[in-house]
């Protein structure tokens, strides 16, 4: 490939936005180190889905104006959900008929990815939980819960992912049981999910926001824990989210890659 060749490719990183600004400029630190590990595109450009700015066809004019003849789209979204599947794939209709010239290519999100689990263990360590260093035997496993919070999604596909990393996280991790709950657009609800674990017999109850950002979230969770822990003698430990965490910015340079190799065989 000749030097000038290379820069007309670039990438646009598509977050989904938020109302919190500070979600925002969350994703744009998160992006800016996936952008240095492919630091021969000279066009790297970043934008939201809504409720932030830039929209995605002002980032996909700015790539053009730069002089891009190829723009790779990468979401940067944890489930591929309506937003993945529609939302963008429209974004990029729209484009392509307004720039006839320029070849489009769309990534995958970052989806069932292993590192996705060691992120959720790791969590769960820092919720205190002790680590086996190989897959738990059933005797070795804690009477201990996890509650995997999920944004939620009117798309099956989306909400059954969660489910599959549910199912992995419990074969790496040493608890009794991995549950999910979704904050929108599905049952069961945060408020069913944690009225579940009530009943169950396990001690500890771990609750991971599997979420980019939180927002007000981890406010409302602690509030609630609070008062679940008054009214019961299980112990309620809310970890980290997942977060704009280094290793989730490996697997989006995976995404990345992927892609970009595609382009050029």
């Amino acid at each position: 490939m000749k030097e000038g060749e290379h820069n007309m490719q670039a990438i646009l990183y598509i977050g989904h936005g938020s109302r919190v600004q500070r979600g925002n400029e969350e994703l744009l630190a998160f992006v800016g180190k996936a952008k240095k590990k492919n630091p021969q595109i000279r066009i790297q450009e970043t934008c939201f889905i809504e409720l932030a700015s830039p929209a995605i066809q002002t980032g996909i004019d700015s790539c053009v104006r730069q002089g891009a003849a190829k723009i790779a789209v990468v979401p940067v979204l944890l489930l591929s959900a309506g937003h993945a599947k529609l939302d963008i794939p429209k974004e990029i209709e729209q484009a392509e008929k307004r720039y006839p010239d320029v070849t489009f290519s769309y990534g995958k999100v970052m989806g069932v990815d292993p590192a996705m689990v060691d992120l959720l263990t790791a969590r769960l360590e820092m919720g205190g939980l002790k680590q086996t260093k190989r897959p738990p035997v059933y005797e070795a496993r804690e009477s201990a819960s996890v509650l995997l919070v999920g944004r939620g999604s009117s798309d099956p596909d989306a909400n059954s992912d969660l489910t599959k990393i549910a199912r992995l996280l419990w074969e790496a991790a040493p608890v009794s049981e991995v549950n999910t709950c979704y904050l929108a657009a599905t049952h069961p609800t945060l408020d069913e999910g944690l009225d579940q674990l009530l009943k169950s017999p396990h001690a500890r109850v771990f609750i991971v926001p599997y979420l980019l950002f939180s927002g007000v979230l981890m406010k409302e969770l602690r509030q609630k824990l609070g008062e679940l822990s008054e009214r019961t003698d299980k112990q309620f430990i809310l970890c980290p989210y997942l977060g704009f965490d280094d290793q989730l910015v490996e697997v989006l340079v995976d995404r990345v890659n992927t892609l970009l190799q595609e382009e050029v065989s």
